[in-house]
Formats: C-alpha cells, sequence, structure tokens
C-alpha cells in the first residue's frame, strides 16, 4: 500500500472517531433531551464502523485483504479491544453515565420506607389522615387537594358515614382518576365541586383518587354505596391510562421515603416484553426509582454497568418501551396497548361495576386526552366502543 492510501486511511480513521464522539456531544448540546436517542446511536455506530474498517483496511494489501485479514486477525483484535477500552476512558472522561447507576454504598434495603399517608384495603387504595398533616406540612404532597382529606382517606369535606336525613336527600357517589378528584383545577372548581354548588341538598361523595382505573372504582363503589345508597353514580373514565391500569393490583404504586429523606413515586409492577404483569424486586425498585428500565438479565446487568455497553440498553430501550405512556411504568411497544386482553379485563370490571350499580343509574364520563380534542385517539375510540357494546 502507497503511502496515500495510508495516509487517506488514517484519515478516515480520524473521521469515524471523530463521527462517533461528535454523536455523543448531541447530548450535550442546549435543549437536548437526556439519554442518547436513535439517530444518535446510529451516529456514533456508524463512526465506529468506519474507524474499525480503516485500521482492518490498513493493514491490509491491495488484493489480499481478505488472506491478510485472516493473517492479522490477533492484531486487529487487539487494535479493536484498545480502542474499545480508549472509547471507554473518552465517555468516561467526558461524564457520561452508565445506564444501570450502582447504588449507593450506604443504601439501606429496602432503599426506602413506605409512606405512612397510603394504604390500600377493601376499599381501594387511599391516603391516611392522620398521617397527611404532616405531610403537608414538609410540602410532600403535589396538590392542595391531598391536603384536604376525610377519615376515610379520600378528598372530600365531609366524612363517609351514615347520617339521619341521608333518606330525604338526593344522593351521588363519584368514582375516578385524578379528573374526578380534582388535581387539574382550582379548589372549588372540580366537576364534582360544580355539582355541589348547584346542588347545595344533595349529598356528593368523592371517592376518586389520582393515577387509579375501574379497579379501584369497583372497591370504592362496593365499600360505600351501600352506606350511601346513591341514586347516581358518576364513573370518570380516562382511556389513556385506564386500560393498562386495569391490568395491574391495585396497589401497583409506592410512595417511597428514600435513604435521602426524599419522597418518590414508582409502580411495584411492570409489564414485560411478553406482555406479563410482573412484581419488581429490590434492584429493579431501584432502576425504576431512577427512572430506568431494569435489566432483563444479569448480562444486560453488567453491560449497563459500562459506559460504552451502556448504548445497547439505551438503544433497546428506545426500541422496546413507550416512555411517553407514562413516566413510572414501562410498556412494550411491541404490545398492542388494546388488544384483546386489556381490552377485556376492562370490559369484566365495568360489567361488575354495573351489576354492582343496580339500584343506582350509572353515569359514565369518557374523559378525552387533550390530543383526542382534535382527533379522537386509538383508545379514546376503543372507549366509546366499549360504551355502545355495554350500553353505557
Amino acid at each position: 500500500m502507497n503511502e496515500k492510501g495510508a495516509a487517506a486511511l488514517n484519515i478516515t480513521a480520524a473521521l469515524g472517531i471523530l463521527t462517533a464522539l461528535l454523536g455523543i456531544a448531541v447530548d450535550f448540546l442546549p435543549g437536548s433531551s437526556p439519554g442518547l436517542n436513535l439517530p444518535q446511536m446510529l451516529l456514533i455506530a456508524a463512526g465506529l464502523l468506519c474507524f474499525l474498517a480503516a485500521l482492518a483496511l490498513r493493514s491490509a494489501v491491495a488484493g489480499g485483504i481478505l488472506l491478510n485479514a485472516k493473517k492479522h486477525w490477533k492484531s486487529m483484535l487487539l487494535v479493536t479491544a484498545m480502542t474499545l477500552i480508549a472509547l471507554e476512558f473518552v465517555l468516561a472522561a467526558a461524564d457520561i453515565p452508565t445506564y444501570f447507576p450502582p447504588p449507593p454504598d450506604d443504601v439501606p434495603q429496602p432503599f426506602y420506607q413506605p409512606a405512612p399517608w397510603w394504604t390500600c384495603d377493601e376499599a381501594g387504595c387511599h391516603y391516611v389522615q392522620e398521617h397527611i398533616a404532616a405531610a403537608c406540612e414538609s410540602g410532600q404532597m403535589a396538590y392542595d387537594r391531598e391536603c384536604i382529606i376525610n377519615r376515610q382517606g379520600f378528598h372530600d369535606t365531609q366524612d363517609f358515614t351514615a347520617s339521619d336525613n341521608l333518606d330525604e336527600r338526593m344522593r351521588i357517589l363519584t368514582l375516578g382518576d385524578s379528573f374526578t378528584f380534582g388535581a387539574s383545577a382550582d379548589i372549588g372548581s372540580s366537576y364534582v365541586e360544580t355539582i355541589e354548588a348547584n346542588f347545595p341538598q344533595t349529598v356528593v361523595w368523592n371517592t376518586a383518587i389520582p393515577a387509579t382505573a375501574t379497579n379501584q372504582a369497583l372497591a370504592s363503589f362496593q365499600t360505600y354505596a351501600p352506606i350511601l345508597q346513591p341514586q347516581l353514580a358518576i364513573l370518570g373514565l380516562f382511556p389513556y391510562n385506564d386500560f393498562i391500569e386495569n391490568m395491574m393490583p391495585l396497589d401497583y404504586r409506592l410512595y417511597g421515603i428514600d435513604w435521602n429523606s426524599n419522597l418518590f413515586k414508582i409502580w411495584r409492577y411492570q409489564i414485560e416484553r411478553s406482555g406479563n404483569v410482573t412484581a419488581l424486586d429490590y434492584r429493579h425498585l431501584y432502576y425504576s426509582r431512577h427512572r430506568h428500565s431494569p435489566p432483563g438479565s444479569e448480562i444486560e446487568h453488567l453491560i449497563g454497568r459500562t459506559r460504552l455497553g451502556s448504548l445497547l440498553p439505551r438503544f433497546l430501550y428506545k426500541v422496546n418501551w413507550d416512555a411517553d405512556q407514562d413516566p413510572y411504568i414501562l410498556i412494550p411497544t411491541t404490545m398492542n396497548i388494546l388488544n384483546l386482553t386489556v381490552v377485556d379485563v376492562t370490559r369484566e370490571y365495568l360489567r361488575a361495576l354495573r351489576a354492582a350499580a343496580q339500584d343506582s343509574t350509572l353515569l359514565i364520563l369518557l374523559i378525552p386526552a387533550p390530543a383526542d380534542l382534535d382527533t379522537p385517539g386509538l383508545r379514546y375510540q376503543t372507549a366509546r366502543q366499549l360504551m355502545r357494546e355495554l350500553a353505557l
């Protein structure tokens, strides 16, 4: 190989390294989102491929590439290994984090204590009134409404107990998630509070809890409808979340306080790539706490503990998981969110709620996501079809 050819390959190798580093450096540009996205990964892969190909051709002679590759495979392997090690040091110098961060040495097991103001029982999951005051005083509650909790643990100014004049008044039991809870509205402006303001002689009990679904509504209805005996039951159904949350046990959410006294919320379960719902162990909970998809195997865990190897789990995360569904849950993109199992589960909960509410008028409020206002999405359309099918 002449000097011009060798120089060209040297330039190609240098350009390959610069291309790979450019793909990494994009993450540090103002306004860029954290984590390597798919275009960045392709840029890095192309740069490394160009670099390695130039090294291989540099040691070959025209017309004898395969022969020389076989002859010099040990040298090529050594150069590749040294290149990978050098890249690992470059990434470390640039302070690129590993995908799976090592837990601090002083983290106890478990690394958290359950938040005392949250519990789950036969009425579903709800707050604990006697512990809410301290949590509100310390600023742990995200909404002011979470500081207005009755003795039963729900956002209501009245306790859910029988009174002498219940039979003489109109009675409404509301069920649902954050929309019915009123999380997005000013105090006094939720649709439940609007009903109360316009019908002051009506008894309205609000059993809504944020980030819950029809299974929670069924548990709350079965607990408090026998006391209130409502003429009207209102369920706020939010298709964007409810289909998936109906797949989960009632206690799927974990409110915890970590070793730094920070409050956090994560999910106790995840939907695997196969579509099965599984409980998370200690290590998986720790990684979920740091917004990382848990390792699928020990090999994946070891790879993700290196900076260069972290490209693989980041790539798998982008390909396999729908991170836009909910920041606290991992949904496989290969899984049809509205497959028969998911729809069937929600259908059965709705049927059970309708059967339980046979002595009440059941009103379903189908709540659209912002995107559904322009063009109804698949989940909203599926929910509407379900309402027609069940005649709700």
